[in-house]
């Protein structure tokens, strides 16, 4: 009698991912000069979906599009099954299959992914994930694989090792997950002071696991029989065997080199021109890298070793650029220093950048297409008649700003509702997702937190039948008895969350 499919006993935490929507890799692989395909008819593949909810996310935004989702766990996928079927969705399905056995459709796909399953499958089925992309891909399709990767797990496998001994005894899930935690509480209990220990090394990783909410985690990722690191250039030897190519990474932040001190930039920059693969090789060892997200063409073309500021004027913008100081001067050769999330940092003194960072900041989280920023900085600075060599510049400067991490680029503009209206509502999956624990998916393809009941019940009264005074009576039964405020507390609380939702991109028409 064969052992039960891991993931039929312990679910895994299923999450919406941001850097893996057919929008994220469309701009990443048009700025690395990939003509993929457009996001709001495409094709997308995913194996190892879990329950879907990556898929069934994308599929509620884009309902033009197509999602196809495979995995082994029968239990999963029907999950996900249920989940279709309330919502009414008719362009997404999930197949209970084995990603070696299954036979794709003729039609082949834009996008196809893999996420957080490549290092956790055995040889052979490394192989056929890698042959299911190379066969059902598009000529311009865009694959997307994650993996851990060495140097850095080296460091996380003496931990792995540690955490597998310790409860190597315990066959029951639950119990297994309670040693592991037990073992890496001991570990830090113990850590010395000293800095040249060997447990030096490891208190960031033993941080990274005891600080994870959720454990299922951790059963599947840290506890796993088969959890298989490869140093990059052997992950791109592997995907070269099936006629697939790198392309960029999902966070191309991390293939920049402008952070680095000058003569190990230069080094780089030397070896990004004789080859790109080499280049990211070393990367990993400055960085001690521990997981990639690369993406993958099956063009045959070489690697670009810079992304193309031109392409950047098809796509949507995004993020949250602060200027330093009170106001912005916007005057020719005044330099102001913008900072934002990751450490990004850019100093710029050209009038329309700084118009334009400016008006990006000001949007966010919404996004806005180059073109129309592009108008609206040169109105600012005062160019009605806007100079073509300006947008050349900008283009420039923007493309540097997103490969420093500081703004995102985006294939398509999300439908959401800013403003309140009369009768709320919020997107049908996020109040399926609240009935069923904290977390939920906004129109943004991010995933937020709502930890507490009156928060996830409000959720569930947005359906657009109710005005913000029945709202208010029903929320009320929501408080324990004890915590219940005054009905005019509760509606101005109620006013100032309907706008923080609408904010967030979850309140739809």
């Amino acid at each position: 009698m064969s052992a039960p499919f891991a993931y039929d006993v312990v679910d895994y935490p299923s999450t919406a991912l941001a850097q893996a929507h057919p929008s994220h890799l469309h701009a990443i692989a048009r700025m690395f000069g990939c003509p993929a395909a457009p996001v709001e008819r495409c094709r997308v593949l995913e194996a190892g979906c879990g329950d879907g909810l990556h898929l069934i996310a994308c599929a509620v935004g884009l309902p033009e599009s197509t999602f196809v989702g495979i995995d082994l766990s029968t239990m999963a996928v029907q999950r996900g099954n249920r989940m279709i079927a309330e919502l009414g969705l008719e362009n997404v399905t999930l197949h209970a299959s084995d990603v070696t056995a299954w036979m794709p459709p003729a039609k082949p796909f834009d996008y196809a992914i893999a996420h957080g399953l490549y290092s956790w499958v055995p040889s052979f089925v490394r192989d056929a994930v890698l042959k299911l992309f190379a066969t059902t891909l598009a000529p311009t399709g865009i694959g997307y694989v994650s993996y851990n990767t060495f140097p850095g797990c080296h460091i996380r496998r003496m931990l792995w090792d540690m955490l597998k001994f310790h409860s190597a005894a315990e066959e029951d899930p639950a119990a297994k997950i309670r040693q592991a935690v037990e073992m890496a509480q001991f570990l830090m209990a113990g850590w010395p002071a000293p800095k040249e220990t060997g447990m030096a090394l490891l208190k960031t990783e033993l941080e990274a696991v005891l600080e994870k909410r959720n454990q299922q985690v951790l059963y599947h990722d840290d506890l796993s029989a088969t959890n298989d690191p490869a140093y990059f250039h052997e992950f791109a030897a592997h995907a070269r065997q099936f006629g697939m190519r790198f392309v960029a990474e999902a966070e191309p932040h991390l293939m920049e080199t402008r952070g680095f001190p000058k003569d190990v930039a230069n080094v780089l920059n030397g070896l990004a021109s004789q080859d790109v693969l080499l280049k990211e090789q070393y990367l990993d060892f400055l960085l001690v890298r521990r997981f990639r997200q690369t993406l993958l063409a099956i063009d045959g073309r070489p690697p670009r070793e810079d992304p193309t500021p031109a392409a950047i004027t098809e796509l949507f913008l995004s993020g949250k650029p602060k200027a330093e100081g009170d106001t912005i001067d916007l005057a020719p050769g005044v330099a102001v220093t913008f900072r934002a999330t990751r450490n990004a940092v850019i100093r710029t003194d050209l009038p329309i950048g700084k118009a334009a960072l400016e008006i990006i900041a000001a949007t966010w989280p919404g996004r806005i297409l180059f073109s129309d920023l592009f108008q609206q900085a040169s109105v600012k600075i005062g160019q009605l008649n806007p100079d073509p060599q300006d947008m050349t510049r900008l283009a420039e400067l923007l493309s540097a700003v997103w490969m420093a991490g500081m703004i995102e680029l985006h294939g398509h503009q999300p439908t959401y509702r800013e403003i309140v209206a009369e009768r709320p509502k919020v997107c049908p999956l996020a109040r399926l997702q609240a009935r069923l624990g904290p977390m939920v998916t906004n129109r943004l393809h991010e995933t937020m937190r709502f930890e507490d009941v009156p928060s996830r019940k409000l959720l569930d009264l947005l359906d657009g039948t109710r005005d913000r005074t029945q709202i208010a009576a029903e929320l009320m039964n929501s408080f324990p008895p004890d915590q219940r405020p005054t009905p005019a507390a509760l509606l101005t609380g109620l006013d100032r969350n309907l706008e923080r939702l609408a904010k967030s991109g979850l309140l739809v028409d």
